[in-house]
């Protein structure tokens, strides 16, 4: 008799724990996926901020600079095909303003709980970081 009991008590606990292990995943899985998200949006900010501070030294966005950014997001994991790049193209005179800005088609992945169990959600949105802008200090006599 003692041993239905237990067998019992245990199979109820074990249902529980089971109805209760969404609702510990769930949230773990969308803090690692905007940690992901937030992690690659930095990526294009760190960049973009690099590009104009080398835009202020250079008077506008040269093709070595368009190389170096290219090389760093690829460095980073970041598919380049999907980057955009607008910005001020090279030479500007000096004291005129040089912008860039940089965009990035991507999928943001999260988790919600429904009747059917967990279910994914793909979502399509695009990074965008910019325009940010400076003053060109090439000055050539």
């Amino acid at each position: 008799m003692k041993n239905r009991k237990f067998l019992r008590r245990g199979s109820v606990e074990l249902f529980a724990f089971v109805l209760v292990l969404p609702f510990l995943i769930v949230p773990i899985a969308n803090t690692v996926n905007m940690l992901v998200d937030l992690t690659r949006y930095d990526m294009l900010r760190q960049a973009a901020r690099e590009a104009v501070l080398r835009m202020e030294i250079e008077g506008g966005m040269t093709d070595d600079e368009l190389y170096n950014i290219d090389a760093f997001l690829k460095s980073k994991g970041i598919d380049t095909n999907k980057v955009h790049i607008d910005y001020t193209p090279y030479p500007v005179p000096y004291g005129e303003d040089v912008k860039v800005k940089i965009s990035m088609d991507t999928v943001m992945r999260r988790y919600t709980i429904t009747l059917g169990g967990i279910k994914r959600i793909d979502e399509s949105t695009q990074f965008v970081y910019g325009p940010i802008s400076s003053v060109s200090k090439k000055y050539e006599r």
